[in-house]
């Protein structure tokens, strides 16, 4: 592995998505039309907010409830949009950790929100006595640092904050407009056009002896 610093999305890369049971979701607590949610802006423009940490959870609950004239108590609306969520292999851990054992610097970089943020650091993320901490040396969230994907400034900022050399390092995200903005910040890029496809990129980490060596750690 030439690079020394490897840069993760989380949705399609680390964490399995599935958007369909997420919609379903919602519309069983009153949002209706979910097929077409991104044509309703005011619904589009909710979720763009939280995930860009503009209105806080709470806040996101009740416009949920009054677009959707729901009911829905706090925690049904945060468990429905958790439906999105399905796992993280151990897989994909084991090679996070593996990276990092190695001497790379490893690094999330996810345009995501609080709720999802809380759902994966609390439940996906745990394996045996590794929390999420175990796996990056920098974590950069869209709701926390106000800016998203595909934006040059979120890449500026990781740059920045961390000292990497762009030219060292490997962004790996599922969306081509994400990829080409690395590329415009100087990274190295690789679109994950299929859940699994990065693994190709470290066969080393994947080998069982590895695996287990850092499980016992």
């Amino acid at each position: 592995m030439k690079y020394k610093n490897i840069i993760f999305d989380l949705g399609n890369v680390l964490v399995k998505l599935d958007e369909k049971a997420c919609m379903k979701a919602f519309e069983q607590l009153g949002l209706k039309d979910t097929e077409h949610i991104k044509d309703n802006q005011e619904v589009m423009k909710l979720f763009c907010d939280l995930g860009l940490g503009y209105v806080s959870n709470q806040v996101f609950f009740d416009e949920f409830r009054r677009i959707a004239r729901s009911k829905a108590s706090d925690k049904q609306i945060t468990d429905a949009a958790n439906k999105m969520l399905l796992c993280i292999p151990d897989e994909k851990k084991q090679v996070l950790l593996y990276l990092r054992q190695t001497g790379h610097q490893v690094y999330l970089l996810s345009n995501t929100n609080d709720i999802h943020w809380r759902y994966c650091a609390d439940v996906l993320f745990p394996m045996q006595e590794h929390s999420v901490e175990d796996y990056f040396d920098g974590i950069f969230l869209s709701q926390e640092l106000h800016l998203e994907k595909p934006d040059d400034r979120i890449f500026q900022t990781m740059i920045e904050t961390t000292g990497i050399n762009p030219q060292e390092s490997l962004f790996i995200d599922d969306l081509e407009k994400n990829c080409m903005a690395g590329e415009r910040n100087g990274l190295h890029t690789f679109q994950n056009q299929d859940f699994n496809d990065w693994l190709a990129l470290f066969p080393t980490a994947n080998m069982s002896p590895f695996s287990s060596e850092i499980l016992a750690k």
